[in-house]
């Protein structure tokens, strides 16, 4: 009688506990993945632990797990990997480093859908009152064929015009005070 030894797919059962928002047993899972030396696999785990500690509001070592991606210059989806980085330094409050991160995945002619990182980076305009950037680029996620505006795109980029106008009836109510 031959006994098989079964392996178990650290990855896969770590994708599983993902989609199952059990993110702190993903991430066991992917470690176990990664000691067992999956050379080819590392960027993959690597991204998919950056998404898990995401969403453990882990936000640093998301980064770290994002940079390792990074590292692997063969990696199909690096644009995917900035957007992720940016979004971890933008709930750090890191916003010059998400910005960076935001324009780098910009940058990559195959990244279909941009329109998800043109709705961060205007987030993060309107959260340091540049208004006329921020309302650039949610004009720009929605010109994206590829990307589903979430209904709160309009509630940003009309946020975004009230304090335009509300700087500017502040500007002009100072302009009739001074003459």
């Amino acid at each position: 009688m031959i006994f098989m030894k079964h392996t178990i797919n650290y990855f896969e059962k770590g994708n599983e506990l993902l989609a199952q928002k059990k993110y702190a047993e993903a991430i066991l899972c992917y470690e176990k993945d990664l000691k067992n030396g999956r050379v080819n696999n590392r960027s993959k785990v690597m991204f998919n632990m950056g998404i898990a500690y995401n969403y453990l509001g882990k936000y640093k070592k998301a980064v770290k797990c994002y940079e390792e991606v990074l590292k692997d210059k063969s990696y199909v989806s690096p644009y995917k990997a900035l957007n992720n980085m940016g979004n971890s330094y933008y709930r750090l409050s890191q916003y010059n480093k998400a910005i960076q991160c935001y324009e780098s995945a910009l940058s990559y002619e195959n990244y279909l859908s941009q329109g998800n990182t043109w709705f961060n980076m205007g987030l993060i305009y309107n959260q340091l009152k540049q208004y006329d950037k921020a309302i650039m680029c949610y004009k720009k996620a929605m010109e994206d064929k590829n990307y589903t505006p979430l209904p709160n795109i309009w509630n940003e980029l009309t946020r975004a015009y009230n304090k335009i106008n509300q700087v500017d009836h502040k500007q002009v109510s100072l302009q009739k005070m001074s003459s």
